[in-house]
């Protein structure tokens, strides 16, 4: 079996994995967050009380560090993935122009804040309109970028059903999770931790099956 199919499943099961953990340590981290202040009724705080919440914000904060670096980490193993794949079959390349599309849509996301921020500090209201206007292109812009991406990172998986059947759901569910997330995100994050854990089982049970081969 060619080599580069089976370094892109090593580096898509490893960046599912990567993934995984980091939607777990959001959790955890939400949970301890619910746990501490979700049933705390409003009153004056002591200050002993202060501290101990100032230790839990500071556990959330690392938690969500650690998990913005594993989604990181997890973003390139799914490019180097992507890589392999677009070496061993160029149908399989789709899923390159999806990654790089979705690094674009990040992108312009991000660069959205910029206008609002000089909003903040603009008198004139025409001014403060226009920034509000270029904030509101670059999101939908970003937005469409990202969800063009999915699908082509989606139809990559789903032509993967050549290698291992599951494949074809997990694509479904990859561009379907990011969509709902746009409008209902619970439901478009608990499809996208089904879909990453879907693309771990399926590359590691496909891995399994051509060292056995």
């Amino acid at each position: 079996m060619n080599n580069e199919l089976v370094e892109g499943l090593k580096d898509l099961k490893t960046g599912a994995l990567l993934n995984l953990l980091a939607m777990l340590l959001i959790f955890f981290g939400m949970g301890i967050m619910f746990a501490t202040f979700g049933f705390t009724p409003m009153r004056e705080i002591k200050p002993e009380e202060f501290l101990g919440m100032m230790a839990v914000f500071g556990i959330f904060a690392l938690l969500f560090l650690l998990a913005i670096i594993l989604s990181l980490a997890s973003f390139i193993m799914y490019f180097k993935a992507t890589g392999h794949l677009k070496n061993y079959d160029e149908r399989y390349g789709v899923g390159r122009k999806g990654m790089i599309l979705e690094i674009i849509g990040s992108i312009l996301i991000l660069a959205s804040f910029i206008p609002l921020t000089a909003t903040g500090t603009t008198k004139e209201f025409h001014y403060a309109t226009f920034e509000i206007l270029a904030a509101f292109s670059l999101v939908f812009a970003g937005a469409i970028a990202l969800i063009v991406g999915a699908i082509l990172f989606g139809i990559m998986l789903m032509r993967l059903e050549e290698v291992e059947s599951d494949f074809k759901v997990a694509g479904i569910l990859y561009f379907l999770g990011m969509i709902l997330s746009f409008f209902t995100g619970i439901i478009g994050v608990l499809i996208g931790i089904a879909t990453t854990a879907l693309i771990y089982i399926s590359a590691k049970s496909a891995l399994k099956r051509i060292s056995a081969a």
